[in-house]
């Protein structure tokens, strides 16, 4: 129940918070240990956002006795609070929405879930055992196609559009750096913001998102040139996204960033209903790269999807999104908004129950 990260096992930082964001998943509560030398403001910043709010950083010797000290006594709300945001330390804090509701067991041995429930929310609050606690739960979607024009930037939008329906203003949408850039021409983002001014996360590692209904939009930059590292940089970046609680990253064809696929929590994988691509070996070849490396984080979903297409038993559990009115597709292209998911419940059911619900706990709307 209680994770001793060292920087020294893991030296790589993107590692490490790939190690961390699973561990947080499982409800484990970690503690950090690192050189020295990585001891900064924004790092310990960093790891607040992410859940972990217990940290020594050591020089030529570690010292056991800190270790058990912060194992035995973790930090309160008030040492962290100058790492988790508003630079007003009175100001209030109010956790992100998404949470899930952990039950105790009915078992009175509880010692060993001492470090389980230790904490009642992202920002640190001790509880007794026995209390019902809420664990922050982030969660990565990655969005890719498995042939070219499959429609995953449409799905990309629509997963975004419903997640913003439950969850407004909580929910980001990024550009993969090695997709076409058409989020900027799509939702005319020069309406909102000069592209000369519009600042990228590769300039500076933060970078700035463009808000449009209810998302968070991370565009590529007018004339954007991807390169060599931008994998490392971009995981990096989606990892200081977590303070919200959805993000979906629209990837178009390049689902083999081996780092990417190692995180995200989901993997949503589009194709559309034109038999010609099928006899390809190439693409069932892909197919079975993203099955095998994915396992049951893969979901399928078959796009456009029309009642003379005869593959749908190919794909077990597939999901099927039908050809979507085009008027409404249409009408929201030239409009640079979001197509309207209200307006299309029931065309849209199978990937809300399938995608969208599992991701958000019942109590979230």
């Amino acid at each position: 129940d209680t994770l001793v990260l060292s920087s020294w096992v893991v030296p790589k930082r993107t590692e490490q918070l790939q190690i961390v964001h699973h561990a947080r998943q499982q409800g484990a509560r970690v503690i950090f240990v690192g050189a020295k030398e990585d001891e900064t403001e924004e790092f310990k910043r960093q790891l607040c956002l992410m859940g972990v709010y217990d940290w020594a950083f050591f020089g030529d010797e570690v010292v056991l006795g800190e270790i058990d000290k912060l194992i035995e006594h973790p930090r309160t709300p008030a040492d962290v609070r100058q790492y988790v945001g508003e630079q007003d330390a009175d100001a209030p804090r109010q956790p992100p929405v998404v949470v899930e509701i952990i039950e105790p067991p009915e078992d009175k041995d509880t010692s060993g879930l001492r470090g389980r429930f230790r904490r009642a929310s992202r920002w640190g609050k001790r509880v007794s055992p026995n209390t019902q606690v809420q664990i922050v739960q982030p969660r990565l979607l990655a969005v890719v196609g498995l042939w070219p024009r499959s429609g995953v930037t449409t799905v990309s939008y629509l997963l975004a559009k419903l997640f913003a329906e439950r969850l407004p203003n909580a929910v980001t949408c990024i550009e993969h750096p090695r997709q076409w850039p058409r989020m900027w021409d799509y939702f005319q983002l020069d309406e909102r913001m000069p592209p000369e001014e519009y600042r990228h996360w590769t300039d500076d590692g933060a970078g700035q998102s463009v808000e449009v209904d209810g998302v968070s939009l991370v565009p590529l930059p007018p004339g954007f040139e991807a390169a060599d590292d931008c994998q490392q940089q971009m995981v990096q970046y989606i990892f200081r996204q977590l303070r919200k609680p959805v993000t979906v990253i629209d990837c178009g064809a390049n689902f083999k960033e081996e780092l990417l696929l190692g995180v995200v929590d989901r993997v949503v994988c589009v194709m559309d209903c034109d038999p010609t691509y099928l006899a390809v070996d190439e693409l069932g070849k892909r197919y079975r790269y993203l099955t095998e490396k994915c396992g049951q984080r893969l979901v399928t979903v078959l796009n456009k999807w029309t009642r003379f297409a005869h593959y749908g038993d190919l794909f077990e559990g597939a999901v099927r999104v039908p050809y979507l009115p085009p008027e409404r597709v249409q009408q929201a292209l030239w409009a640079g908004k979001f197509i309207a998911v209200s307006e299309l419940k029931e065309e849209l059911k199978d990937i809300k129950v399938r995608v969208v619900e599992p991701i958000l706990p019942a109590h979230t709307g």
